[in-house]
């Protein structure tokens, strides 16, 4: 793996950047592997609202951390569904990306900006190819 893969402890749920298979975890020492997994590749494009604050991700309602303003973040996942959702500060509204991670599928990308609104502002996520992320 050439960039930084955000993952899951299997053994203790603390997420952590690693950048080889087999590295420890900080926290339990359990060797970290992405072997047989996909991959979700999320790229922030840039905007000057919320430019101080990261967008919270969340997996199937669990946290993966955040991903900053023209940032781009790779998390490793088991093969399966997952619904996407992003915060940003007081915005909570977003709307959702669904994906399947599959050995025929391996990786999704997708694209998050922001919406202004009226009251409030929107996450909107959108599914991207991989020619339209930016080199890691």
């Amino acid at each position: 793996m050439s960039a930084l893969l955000r993952l899951r402890c299997p053994s203790c749920g603390e997420m952590q950047e690693i950048a080889a298979d087999n590295t420890p975890c900080k926290k339990c020492s359990t060797p970290l592997s992405a072997v047989n997994m996909g991959v979700l590749q999320l790229y922030r494009m840039g905007s000057p609202i919320g430019v101080a604050v990261g967008y919270g991700i969340y997996l199937n309602t669990l946290p993966y951390g955040h991903v900053g303003n023209t940032e781009t973040v790779r998390i490793a996942l088991p093969y399966g569904t997952y619904n996407l959702h992003c915060t940003c500060g007081m915005t909570r509204k977003c709307e959702d990306f669904s994906f399947t991670l599959s050995p025929s599928v391996p990786c999704i990308y997708a694209k998050a900006s922001i919406k202004l609104g009226f009251w409030t502002n929107k996450i909107n996520i959108t599914p991207a190819r991989a020619e339209e992320m930016p080199p890691l």
